[in-house]
């Protein structure tokens, strides 16, 4: 046990910041702001940001950041523990059912399968409801059979021996297991399949099994006790604020169409879940290797041939309960889009290789060739296996994924690069970064990627046709490779001097001095404390180039409104640039003081327009409003611009 789990340590914690996944992503990011923010005194059961958050995990992440600090590994590690705990809780619960034989070829391929390793080594908190719902698990079976495991070739459980309702030694582990089962629901969505499993798994023991049900009549009622106690927290939350699930509405298609009687989408995700064991995998590549299913076709007929042998002895109550736990686990994917889920049917990893484990156990039962195999043959034989399913995912794990379909882009990758070049530059005092969401998730994205937070970066999104030069010598721009400048910035760029140099997997821009930029019409018009308004300039297209110098950083969102006007001052359209914050409020400050902002766009409206008018507003007033725009010093809320 103690080389599988560290064989298991090794696939979970290799290369763990940043060599596989290649970054960090948005979800990652959303978690430690999370963190950030218990660590500033925000406690809650349920946090609403980032589509809503159980808070169970983010404790335990939070202690991590503490301890280690704003970086990536601190975000990772109580995932990977996590992970490997999750193994050791299989292991034990196998032992329990099955004996130990069972349990260590169980917790071998737990320890090694892509599946678990690859959610051991992101910063979600889906990996922690495996092992705490696994923990109830656990001990319900340390309740139910008094004297645990007995039996030939660790097949068989000895009948639980009638004892006093008052015995301690069995209401303690029914006590610790409706906890346990309570925490779960504090762990991650998906955990809202676990009491639809105990009320099945009740119904299934008091239906077939009512004796020994009426023998711990007391202790079932002691656990029903504490997990309603430690779940009602956060299920008096849910229902008293319905809308904090909002992610729930965005997957739910296949359950709505349940709803109204339409069975085709349930049906369908029915056949993709059953078949992800030995046929297809997770269809998204930010959840795996889609062409990869949980198991390649040797065990796949070995899990296929397990849930046979449950159906077959289903009346035995350890049979029966892998069903149950099988079936319900799968529940939130089959009800969801994107099937099969592996993420929303991560519940199932407690017991997901003990169905294997039990045919590779019992093969000498049924073959007179394994039969008389050696003890050391046998051992071989798994040993191989192992150690097989070890290479398969490390392929998957450290090659075919992190360079497959969209993972580079959602984890970062560019971004990753950049931290480490400037990481190493240490004769820059500031440098500007093109992003996507500028003004949310990438100042803190390279807070967290940096190994310090020199020189200061200045964030901008080309797509806007903006382009921030930074006051600072020599000046250096950085853009992923797949987030071009706008053309005419990029013109400009080679005309000032700029060489642009592909540093895979990014773009470098690099001069020693900031170029004097003189645009036809100067204004210097001043807009709150912030923002000067060097002057605009006509293109022959027809286009406006703007000129901006960041006075002071600004301190609430800003974003810029253009309205064209008719002859009569009426308004004919508008536009509106710069990021706002996003529906929950997210924005960070990414403009430095000296920042010259250049901007090339296209007024609306241009062939009818006589005047432009522009300002700057905060975005966070306008609800509900009026908005407060930036001032300038006579107090105007705009200017007026003509039009050439």
């Amino acid at each position: 046990m103690t080389t599988l789990l560290l064989a298991g340590a090794a696939l979970r914690l290799f290369g763990l910041n940043n060599l596989s996944p290649p970054g960090i992503t948005h979800d990652e990011v959303a978690n430690w702001l999370i963190d950030r923010s218990i660590l500033a005194g925000e406690h809650a059961i349920y946090f609403t940001r980032a589509y809503g958050h159980e808070a169970g995990f983010h404790y335990l992440q939070t202690a991590f950041v503490a301890l280690i600090g704003d970086n990536v590994l601190a975000l990772r590690l109580p995932a990977a523990f996590c992970g490997l705990l999750g193994v050791a809780v299989t292991f034990a619960l196998a032992r329990k059912l099955f004996g130990k034989n069972v349990a260590l070829i169980a917790a071998g391929l737990l320890a090694v399968l892509f599946w678990p390793v690859f959610y051991g080594r992101l910063a979600f908190r889906a990996i922690s409801l495996p092992l705490v719902a696994g923990l109830s698990a656990y001990f319900w079976w340390q309740a139910w059979t008094s004297e645990g495991v007995k039996g030939r070739k660790g097949v068989g459980v000895k009948k639980p021996v009638t004892r006093s309702p008052s015995d301690a030694s069995i209401a303690h582990p029914f006590t610790l297991s409706g906890i346990f089962a309570g925490l779960s629901i504090h762990t991650y969505m998906a955990a809202r399949a676990v009491p639809i499993f105990y009320g099945l798994w009740l119904a299934y023991l008091a239906i077939f099994h009512w004796r020994e049900f009426k023998q711990h009549w007391r202790g079932i009622v002691l656990f029903l006790v504490m997990f309603a106690a430690v779940a009602a927290p956060l299920v008096i939350y849910l229902q008293t604020n319905p809308g904090s699930e909002f992610r729930l509405g965005e997957v739910d298609a296949p359950l709505q169409a349940l709803r109204s009687g339409d069975l085709e989408p349930v049906l369908s995700n029915g056949l993709k879940l059953l078949g992800m064991f030995g046929f297809i995998g997770d269809p998204l590549w930010r959840e795996g290797v889609p062409s990869a299913p949980v198991f390649e076709p040797m065990v796949a007929v070995l899990f296929y041939a397990g849930l046979v042998l449950c159906l077959w002895r289903w009346r035995q109550p350890r049979y029966a309960f892998l069903l149950i736990w099988l079936a319900v686990a799968v529940t939130p994917s089959l009800v969801t889009i994107n099937a099969p889920s592996h993420i929303r049917s991560i519940l199932i990893l407690p017991v997901l290789t003990i169905i294997p484990a039990l045919v590779m156990h019992s093969l000498g039962q049924l073959s007179t060739v394994i039969r008389h195999l050696s003890t050391r043959s046998s051992k071989i034989l798994v040993l191989t296996l192992l150690l097989f399913y070890a290479a398969r995912t490390s392929v998957l794990q450290f090659q075919t994924w992190p360079n497959g379909g969209d993972v580079p882009f959602v984890w970062q990758a560019a971004f990753t690069e950049m931290a480490r070049y400037l990481d190493g530059r240490s004769d820059l005092t500031a440098a500007s970064i093109a992003g996507w969401s500028p003004s949310t998730m990438d100042s803190p994205t390279m807070t967290l990627l940096r190994q310090n937070d020199v020189p200061p970066l200045s964030h901008f999104d080309p797509q806007e046709g903006s382009l921030i030069l930074p006051d600072a010598e020599p000046v250096v721009v950085i853009r992923p490779p797949d987030l071009p400048l706008d053309p005419y910035w990029e013109t400009q760029l080679t005309n000032w001097g700029f060489t642009p140099s592909p540093v895979h997997p990014f773009t470098l821009y690099e001069i020693e001095e900031r170029p004097v930029i003189e645009l036809a019409n100067p204004v210097n018009i001043q807009f709150g404390d912030e923002l000067l308004l060097l002057g605009y300039e006509w293109l022959e297209s027809g286009d406006l180039v703007l000129g901006w110098l960041v006075t002071a950083v600004p301190t609430a969102p800003r974003q810029q409104f253009i309205h064209s006007l008719a002859a009569d001052g009426s308004q004919l359209a508008d536009t509106y640039r710069f990021d706002a914050p996003d529906p929950q409020g997210l924005w960070f400050p990414h403009w430095q003081p000296g920042d010259l902002i250049l901007q090339h766009l296209t007024p609306p409206a241009l062939d009818q327009a006589t005047q432009l008018r522009l300002g700057w507003f905060d975005p966070t007033t306008c609800t509900p409003g009026p908005c407060q725009n930036l001032r300038t010093e006579d107090g105007a809320e705009f200017v007026l611009l003509e039009l050439e």
